[in-house]
């Protein structure tokens, strides 16, 4: 039995096969062509969202009634690659008449406002103007709209009173 074994021991190191290999090498070339783009309105992964701007109750218009979309809505949300310059314009909305913004009842009544790029209600968004403007961080960059209902505006029927102003960014 020792004899056997040993001699397929011996046999086995002598049935060896000796391979070699070559080598190369050679070169991957990886690369991209960022081009400028914007997003309005979408969340850092890109999901769509809808700014608002909610004026709330309306009981009085003895004086200026005042909102901004940080505390009476969402902010205007913008996205763009770094570098990239953009604009924002914000049309008339669905009632608007002549320059006036106006939100409506869908009964012939109507509640007119103003839009402003600033807190102290001094810079008017006019309609279709590129008012709102910036320069791309490729980080979400929020922006707050401040509206307007002027004191001594009549008070209409009660109800409740909409407008959807449509935003378009310019790159």
């Amino acid at each position: 039995m020792k004899k056997t074994i040993s001699c397929i021991i011996s046999l086995g190191s002598c049935i060896a096969v000796h391979s070699y290999a070559g080598s190369a090498t050679g070169t991957l070339n990886v690369s991209a062509t960022v081009v400028p783009t914007c997003m309005i309105n979408t969340s850092p992964t890109g999901t769509p969202t809808n700014a608002a701007l909610n004026f709330g109750q309306i009981d009085s218009l003895t004086k200026d009634f005042k909102r901004d979309t940080s505390t009476g809505g969402t902010q205007i949300s913008v996205l763009c690659n770094n570098s990239t310059a953009w604009q924002v314009s914000l049309d008339g909305g669905q009632n608007s008449s002549q320059s006036q913004r106006r939100m409506g009842n869908g009964k012939s009544e109507f509640i007119p406002y103003s839009l402003y790029s600033d807190s102290g209600y001094s810079k008017a968004i006019g309609i279709g103007t590129k008012d709102l403007t910036g320069t791309g961080t490729g980080d979400l960059q929020s922006l707050n709209v401040y509206g307007l209902i002027a004191a001594g505006t009549p008070i209409p029927s009660a109800g409740s009173y909409a407008d959807t102003v449509t935003m378009t960014i310019t790159y």
